[in-house]
């Protein structure tokens, strides 16, 4: 997301302009009807503004740009690292999991001549491609490729493509999935949310529902291990993410998932656990330890330690505010 919180919602007044400008050259019927479709065009702006900003409570646009900092801006291209396909947006949506696919629908939907002056003849095989979370090429190459990288950045810097990916965001299973991680620990501040929305993100809603659904089954065998402090509980929960890509025994099998595209390596050294008031992670040394890795072979990344990562900056940010936050219609939402 931008750095300032109200920029996916301003829609630029290019495009009226544009309208004006040719109509100016054009007959006096011409230039009412221009004048009409202007208008018309401007309440319809306002009207997609206002939903968005029924949406958007204080807390959410710090989420989205805490999570935007990690996954990238509103024109990000990553090209197919870890066999996802093209991956997009401050979400970075993926080809693969078929949420790119529905992200495209919903800006063509918005804008359907900006989407097809931006994407070409064939924008129609484009949404069905990514529809189908199919990896297939279009004009005969890959979507990570040119010329489509550069098409999907310059859809990235169209204004009402920005308010899309701002409301596709703030609309997703991943903020459902967010709250109703925030409902199971009990825990809802604006860091919480930052943590659960980042988790959901980067493992996706069940990924991430997962750990917290058993940490809140071990807290119910014995209550005493439930910590008092919020942040502690946070720390297990990133901690019971991260672990489930960690391992101190040989794996039987090399492969990680049935893709191929994660797969267990030795590690020498790794970021340290997070632990109770220990959020503030540094390198250490280890033996006889495999992580789950993804992306290319020759310089693949180490899940566990961009999860431990990861939450351990939310968990040691400034920025962020350790008060309760009202969930509001996107509790009554999930």
């Amino acid at each position: 997301m931008s750095r300032t919180n109200n920029a996916p919602l301003l829609l630029g007044a290019g495009a009226f302009g544009l309208l004006l400008l040719a109509a100016a050259a054009s007959s006096p019927s011409a230039r009412r009807a221009a004048q009409q479709t202007a208008e018309s065009a401007g309440k319809a702006a306002k009207r997609l503004e206002e939903k968005v900003e029924e949406l958007i409570t204080d807390w959410i646009p710090t989420l989205l740009r805490k999570t935007s900092e990690h996954e990238g801006n509103f024109w990000s291209v990553q090209q197919n690292l870890d066999g996802n396909g093209v991956s997009y947006g401050i979400l970075q949506w993926t080809q693969k999991s078929g949420s790119l696919g529905r992200l495209l629908r919903e800006m063509a939907a918005t804008d359907p001549a900006a989407f097809g002056r931006i994407f070409g003849a064939s924008w129609a095989k484009l949404l069905d491609v990514t529809g189908r979370a199919s990896l297939e090429a279009v004009e005969g190459v890959s979507l990570w490729t040119e010329p489509w990288v550069s098409r999907f950045a310059s859809a990235g810097r169209w204004p009402a493509f920005q308010q899309v990916q701002a409301r596709v965001a703030a609309e997703s299973e991943y903020m459902a999935g967010a709250v109703e991680i925030a409902g199971l620990l009990d825990v809802a501040t604006e860091r919480a949310m930052v943590l659960y929305y980042n988790r959901t993100v980067h493992q996706g809603a069940t990924g991430a529902l997962g750990p917290a659904k058993r940490l809140v089954a071990w807290y119910a065998e014995d209550p005493r291990r439930r910590p008092g402090a919020p942040k502690d509980v946070l720390a297990q929960y990133a901690w019971t993410c991260a672990s489930k890509f960690r391992r101190t025994s040989a794996p039987a099998h090399r492969n990680y998932n049935d893709d191929g595209n994660i797969w267990w390596s030795p590690v020498a050294t790794e970021w340290s656990e997070l632990a109770l008031g220990a959020y503030a992670v540094r390198r250490v040394s280890v033996s006889g330890v495999w992580h789950a890795v993804t992306g290319p072979p020759s310089k693949p990344w180490s899940l566990y330690d961009l999860i431990t990562k990861r939450s351990s900056d939310i968990l040691t940010d400034p920025l962020l505010r350790d008060a309760a936050v009202d969930l509001g219609a996107n509790r009554r939402a999930a």
